[in-house]
């Protein structure tokens, strides 16, 4: 650079010492500054302004929300950005080295309001025979406790999602929410064999304050799940209130058998301990992927818990939301007589395991929807069923009269195939579905 040729720098700098020095400078940075407080002042009021309106007008919605039969807020949790400090590295497009996850607070505080606590009275009866054999009578109260997921809802009330084991041989259930407030819940349908339940609260017992903050669950793909993705897991961990604790998928599809019942499950490494039942497990856009179940885990060897997977019994939650309590005779009927046929006879036979047809009533709704001797039924109204016992305790909540699905599997050509039929159900008292082992 020559003498002749000044730098930018240098002139903004000249520029600057000669505006300090000319005599309005100071009565110029007076006014500016003068100005720049009452911009400032005009900006917080109008935040505050906007605050204030946004909870008028968030209050009025819930009030009328709340007239027309309750509602609660659908607020999408996957539309949070993700886990805080959550970093990802990759070597290249298709391979990930390694995940570091650090904080997880921000997904944790928009997914607890659909968490619930649950505490159950339970009452249970033993007999005692004295030494003339003559039997006494004694009832023994005693407490449990568990979580539940706000799945869903109707016009009149609120649905939450649990394990069967957590509300099983309850006297009375009672849900703490997200605030500390509590009520009496109703239990709307079971589902033993899956460890499934789903209680309900009318709307109509639930504050104005407790609807404001509490909301629904947002459901993810536990289908997409693989090995190694971290997880998070809430519950009312030891009956003391909520707790988080994370992990990792250890393993998909794992086969665990408690109490004669299989089911495939997440294995993950986060702590699943007593109370989690009914808990969520999430993934890390605080989706809920599995349903947490202590009665499925290991104690024996420590960070091995399961979870149901949340896909694979989403019918079944609908439909135990959506089910109905059925007066004698109300019930659905088919008109066949079938057989088990179990894992062992499957193998044997190289049939499909379900309900094997062995007689077809005349002119029954089973004839008259095309069903045939030889013909296995796996599923009613896309339930599976593999039992009789299965087979007559979903007839019993579908209402005759109505039209359904039976899902089946033909043998055609040596080989069994899918198929599906529609029927309209008698009613039971019609006649009998009968079935033998």
């Amino acid at each position: 650079m020559d003498e002749n040729t000044t730098s930018a720098a240098k002139v903004n700098l000249m520029k600057a010492e000669e505006y300090r020095e000319h005599p309005d400078a100071g009565e110029n940075q007076k006014k500016k500054r003068r100005n720049g407080k009452k911009l400032m002042l005009l900006i917080a009021a109008a935040a505050v302004m906007g605050v204030v309106a946004a909870s008028i007008f968030q209050g009025v919605n819930w009030y009328r929300a709340k007239e027309s039969g309750g509602a609660v807020s659908k607020e999408s949790v996957s539309e949070l950005e993700g886990i805080s400090q959550g970093v990802v590295a990759t070597a290249d497009p298709g391979a990930v080295e390694g995940a570091t996850v650090t904080d997880v607070s921000g997904v944790v505080q928009n997914v607890m309001p659909a968490v619930v606590a649950i505490n159950c009275k339970v009452e249970k009866v033993s007999v005692s025979y004295d030494f003339f054999g003559r039997g006494h009578e004694q009832k023994e109260q005693g407490t449990s406790s568990g979580t539940g997921i706000l799945i869903g809802q109707s016009e009149r009330e609120l649905f939450i999602v649990t394990n069967n084991h957590v509300i099983a041989d309850a006297a009375e259930v009672t849900v703490e929410f997200c605030d500390k407030t509590t009520a009496v819940a109703e239990v709307k349908g079971t589902e033993e064999n899956e460890d499934l339940a789903v209680v309900c609260v009318p709307f109509d017992g639930l504050s104005f304050e407790t609807l404001r903050q509490i909301r629904l669950a947002t459901v993810g793909n536990s289908d997409d799940l693989e090995m190694g993705e971290f997880v998070i897991a809430i519950g009312n961990a030891l009956g003391y209130g909520q707790s988080v604790t994370v992990g990792y998928v250890s393993a998909l599809d794992r086969e665990v058998t408690t109490e004669g019942v299989t089911l495939d499950l997440i294995q993950v490494d986060a702590a699943i301990n007593p109370g989690n039942s009914g808990g969520a497990l999430l993934n890390a856009n605080g989706e809920v992927v599995g349903i947490n179940s202590v009665k499925y885990s290991d104690t024996d060897v420590e960070r091995v818990g399961y979870a149901i997977p949340i896909s694979e019994v989403l019918p079944i939650i609908n439909d135990l939301m959506n089910r109905e309590q059925l007066a004698e005779g109300e019930s659905a009927y088919l008109g066949i007589v079938g057989k088990d046929v179990d894992a062992a006879h499957a193998k044997s036979f190289h049939m499909p395991v379900g309900i094997c047809v062995t007689k077809v009533g005349e002119d029954s709704p089973a004839e008259q929807a095309g069903l045939h001797l030889g013909d296995i039924i796996v599923g009613i109204n896309g339930r599976t069923v593999t039992t009789m016992e299965e087979y007559l305790h979903v007839l019993g909540y579908t209402r005759g009269g109505t039209e359904g699905t039976l899902q089946l599997k033909v043998l055609e050509n040596g080989t069994y195939v899918d198929k599906e039929l529609r029927v309209v159900f008698g009613y039971r008292g019609e006649g009998e579905d009968r079935g033998k082992r």
